[in-house]
């Protein structure tokens, strides 16, 4: 599961410039699928929903690549040894907790990062490769979860 994960991700990083422009068919993805979550960036506040300047401000480049490099992050931290991984997702589960982020957005991200790879990989996103990611993203949310319920 995991070296198929890894090994698409690096078709993913092989992108020139591929923190911005797979951040920005992520949250064009989640803006599409929630628009009721534009209000809880800090990033978005002073822009229209799906708004071109949106996505051309450098506050939201700046928050898209910091997403794309926690997910960078997260891949290369896989394997046998996951409590690193968890640990540090817990955190950052505790952060987002603090933003009002809920169960349910994991959801909505986690199908919006599906669709991010299907779009990207293209033929390469077989259903295993969906299920491997699928698994994965399951437990970055879960953890993400439980580190925001910990408090």
């Amino acid at each position: 599961m995991a070296s198929k994960v890894i090994e698409s991700w690096k078709i993913v990083t092989a992108i020139p410039n591929y923190e911005e422009v797979a951040g920005e068919l992520l949250f064009r993805k989640i803006f599409t699928l929630a628009p009721q979550v534009h209000g809880m960036f800090r990033f978005a506040k002073d822009f229209e929903p799906m708004s071109e300047e949106l996505f051309a401000s450098e506050r939201f480049k700046r928050h898209a690549r910091g997403v794309i490099t926690t997910v960078d992050t997260a891949i290369n931290m896989l394997g046998p040894d996951l409590d690193p991984l968890v640990s540090i997702l817990e955190d950052l589960g505790k952060v987002h907790g603090q933003y009002g982020a809920l169960p349910a957005h994991y959801a909505i991200v986690g199908r919006a990062l599906i669709e991010t790879l299907a779009d990207v990989l293209q033929e390469m996103f077989t259903n295993e490769l969906k299920t491997s990611w699928a698994r994965v993203y399951d437990i970055v949310s879960m953890a993400m979860i439980e580190g925001a319920d910990s408090d």
